[in-house]
């Protein structure tokens, strides 16, 4: 999976996979060749059970790919895998690709932004219109108590 990818058009596809993996009991694997450290991978493989790797050395590549990610669920029981330190579970802005640590959610689709937005740029919902069916207090006669 490339980390560069535009979650735009992927996210809520690759989340409703994760989440349907978490539910089946699969588990995620990563394996990281990148120079930098991929927080959504990490989170995927974090909330799945699965094992994150970023090898220190490509040298031994094939050896962590044999033992760590071959072997089956049961074996793994028996294997010192990687544990994993220090998952980042900042989210990054759909607008800027940037990791904020508070932001704007859709609560349709639950795309995340850094600034508020008027319509959702991943499934085209507005926000900030409350639908009820009560007046608004703008179009409500402001009452003086009587004396």
């Amino acid at each position: 999976m490339d980390p560069l990818m535009d979650l735009n058009s992927r996210y809520v596809a690759i989340m409703n996979a994760i989440f349907s993996a978490q539910r089946s009991m699969v588990p995620i694997d990563s394996c990281l060749l990148g120079a930098q450290h991929s927080a959504f991978l990490q989170q995927a493989s974090y909330i799945t059970g699965g094992v994150y790797l970023k090898p220190q050395q490509l040298d031994g590549l094939f050896q962590y790919l044999s033992t760590v990610f071959a072997s089956d669920l049961y074996s793994r029981n028996f294997l010192q895998l990687p544990k994993p330190v220090g998952v980042d579970f900042r989210a990054s802005c759909f607008c800027h690709k940037n990791t904020i640590d508070m932001g704007y959610i859709c609560s349709v689709c639950l795309s995340i932004f850094c600034k508020h937005h008027k319509n959702c740029s991943t499934c085209g919902s507005v926000f900030g219109q409350a639908q009820t069916n009560a007046p608004s207090t703008s179009n409500q006669k402001r009452k003086t108590p009587e004396t």
